[in-house]
């Protein structure tokens, strides 16, 4: 087929300027992966590249994945082999090859360790060192943190002392145990290329070409690999869009648009501005917002589709009545045709869903909290997988210690203390330890992995399966218990195997080591589980890559939609982008409320409608039905009682029932802006509110 064939004008200039360095700020359903994989099947096809010498990088595996697709498609070449994958994905593969440039102990056999594995490393240090007062999940947010952000600091020298301690010796696990998390393939891989300029002109010769998705996402490490790898050749090619920046919480650098300008002074910037998802009603909405946001490259979304339906505000007296504003509207849109799967609710605080479930649950509206527990986080799950993994490598101390008393074995903690003894004593992993005591209950599990290994590569890998879940007494243990749905999903894993046979090919040995590989390379965003029968509730980061032919964006409201949070210049423009974020998942409607009392921790709160509201220009507020009909006991406001005479101006001192004392902030109309202390921080409140008492100066 023609490689250019239905692309626009804009679309051909990013795929035909093959050389040098381009950045394509790509709008929201401008087409992007279609660009991406137009570009890729170009150099190969037409200027005859060789596949391996492309380099291409995304953040999900399933964003990689269809760029290969869709390559497979375009050429009909396999793409097993060409470098398409993940950030992580590439480090992986990098340092299976090039680990022993880190020295000690590092190999090529290195374990990569998930968000359990790591949890539980900390978990040992912290009890070791007896920081109880801390909990080893909130030092292990610190040790990512400390990698991904700039500038990290806890701004506590007692706890500053002991986050340091604990990060050096959980960076000395890893170093003595053949380890990396996360983080660490990441600045391992970097770390190489500094120090080792032999291997990055290796690897600069071997990427003539190297292409970038979702830029706007990329940290301060990645933004250093992709310009060490493209400062030979100068031919990167970065696909984002800063209006969809909305993950600084990771790291993710907007700043990264501009220092790429000043990395590649000569960089070709092109604009993709056609919108082919959504209507020009709701594209006119997302210019309105993003366009107040300063210092970013402009551009107007626009389409040429038919018109449709407008975007509609409503105003609701409480929170009650807004869902059931949501809830009726879904009924009146079923009847005319649209599925629930079409249908989207998305908030800004995951607890605003809460509403949602119950009125759901009791009209019987199916629906699903997308972003819930993966299939691959469930503990039977993990549990397998990690029968796998020792059963791939004996020396996987994290994998032994997972299923050594999975089920109970009789092996308690002091057997386990002895065994870490001795293992350090012999610098051996502790399956090799398990030979250097005489325990029945270790030799048993011993004879079982060992048997395993015996038989790997002499059943089919179903028949091994089966044979796992029985030698291992796991199956047995769930069907005792009467675990019907865990037994499913162990189950449902060979479905798992079963494509993995398909994906990766060769023997059962080189099936699980890809297979083990990708499951530990997974992310939250590949986890999400998706149902074509229920109504999606969702947070606007979980919806970002999303579209619905129907938004509901609920809860727009000061102080929740901008978050509380967002009290500087910098983060009010990142929750601007995620509004821009949420408005242009909608395809054909957008809904749009707010609620001026809502029910949250307890205490009955006035809200003023989002400054998102006004920047969106829209000022129609249908009238609301009785509140008979709407409102809910518990979520009936209390009638205000107005105290004429009594006037606020900022730097004023009140008293809240419930908040305490605090200062005013801000004025707005019949509302204040007031700060208390933490953990309750900015409220905006109706200035007349009973609860509300000024302190005389």
């Amino acid at each position: 087929m023609d490689i250019l064939q239905g692309l626009n004008e804009r679309q051909k200039e990013a795929v035909l300027q093959t050389e040098g360095p381009v950045m394509v700020m790509a709008g929201a359903g401008s087409g992007k992966t279609r660009v991406l994989t137009r570009r890729i099947a170009y150099l190969i096809d037409e200027l005859g590249v060789n596949p391996g010498s492309i380099l291409a990088v995304t953040f999900t595996n399933k964003a990689a994945r269809e760029m290969k697709e869709r390559i497979e498609g375009l050429l009909g070449i396999d793409t097993r082999f060409m470098w398409v994958s993940t950030f992580h994905s590439f480090c992986a593969r990098f340092l299976r090859v090039e680990a022993k440039y880190l020295g000690g102990m590092f190999t090529s056999n290195f374990q990569i360790l998930d968000d359990d594995d790591t949890l539980k490393i900390v978990k040992k240090i912290v009890k070791d060192k007896g920081y109880d007062d801390i909990k080893p999940q909130t030092f292990k947010s610190w040790i990512s943190a400390s990698k991904n952000l700039p500038n990290f600091s806890l701004g506590d020298p007692y706890k500053g002392k002991m986050f340091e301690e604990v990060k050096g010796s959980y960076q000395e696990y890893l170093a003595q145990n053949n380890a990396f998390d996360f983080d660490d393939l990441l600045i391992k891989t970097v770390s190489i290329f500094r120090d080792h300029k032999e291997v990055l002109h290796k690897y600069q010769e071997k990427f003539n070409y190297i292409l970038v998705d979702e830029f706007q996402d990329t940290n301060k490490v990645q933004f250093e690999l992709i310009c060490l790898l493209a400062a030979q050749s100068q031919n990167i090619f970065v696909v984002g869009d800063e209006d969809q920046s909305i993950y600084s919480f990771r790291g993710a650098l907007v700043t990264n648009i501009k220092r790429f300008r000043d990395v590649f002074p000569y960089t070709k910037l092109i604009l993709l501005e056609e919108n082919y998802r959504s209507s020009k009603s709701i594209l006119d909405l997302a210019n309105k917002v993003i366009k107040n946001n300063p210092d970013r490259v402009d551009k107007v979304l626009f389409t040429t589709k038919v018109e449709s339906i407008k975007p509609y505000y409503f105003e609701a007296t409480n929170s009650y009545e807004e869902t059931l504003f949501v809830l009726n509207k879904i009924k009146e849109l079923l009847q005319q045709g649209y599925e629930y799967k079409d249908f989207a609710i998305m908030y800004r605080a995951n607890y605003i869903s809460r509403n949602f479930e119950d009125l759901f649950v009791k009209n019987k509206i199916p629906y699903v909290i997308y972003g819930g527990l993966s299939f691959f986080s469930r503990k039977e799950i993990k549990d397998v997988v990690a029968y796998l993994r020792l059963v791939m490598n004996d020396t996987d101390n994290l994998a032994f210690l997972r299923i050594v008393n999975e089920p109970k074995r009789k092996i308690g903690a002091t057997t386990l203390e002895k065994l870490d003894k001795l293992a350090h004593e012999n610098n051996c992993s502790l399956y090799a330890a398990t030979r250097l005591v005489n325990n029945t209950n270790l030799s048993n599990f011993v004879k079982i992995i060992e048997d395993l290994k015996g038989e790997l590569n002499n059943l089919e890998l179903g028949a091994f399966y089966d044979l796992l879940l029985d030698k291992s007494g796991y199956l047995a243990y769930l069907k005792d218990n009467d675990e019907e749905d865990r037994i499913e999903n162990i189950n449902e894993f060979k479905s798992v195997l079963n494509e993995a046979i398909e994906t990766y090919g060769g023997d059962n040995y080189n099936v699980l080591a890809s297979l083990l590989q990708d499951l530990s390379l997974r992310t939250d965003t590949d986890n999400k589980r998706d149902s074509d029968e229920a109504v999606k509730l969702m947070s606007f980061h979980q919806a970002k890559g999303l579209e619905f032919r129907v938004v509901f964006m609920v809860a727009m409201e000061e102080g929740i939609f901008p978050s509380i949070n967002a009290l500087g210049p910098a983060e009010l423009e990142e929750e601007r982008r995620i509004c821009y974020v949420g408005i242009t998942r909608a395809e054909e409607r957008l809904y749009l409320s707010a609620a001026k009392v809502r029910l949250m921790y307890g205490h009955e709160e006035y809200h003023m409608p989002s400054r998102f509201i006004r920047e969106m220009e829209l000022v129609h507020t249908p009238k609301p039905k009785p509140a008979s009909i709407y409102q809910s006991k518990k979520d009936t406001p209390k009638k205000a009682i107005e105290a004429p005479g009594v006037t606020f101006s900022i730097g004023d001192k009140i008293n809240h029932k419930s908040f305490g004392d605090g200062l005013v902030v801000g004025l707005e109309g019949k509302f204040i802006k007031v700060a208390f202390k933490a953990p309750i921080g900015i409220k905006v409140l109706l200035a007349s509110h009973p609860a509300i008492v000024k302190i005389n100066k």
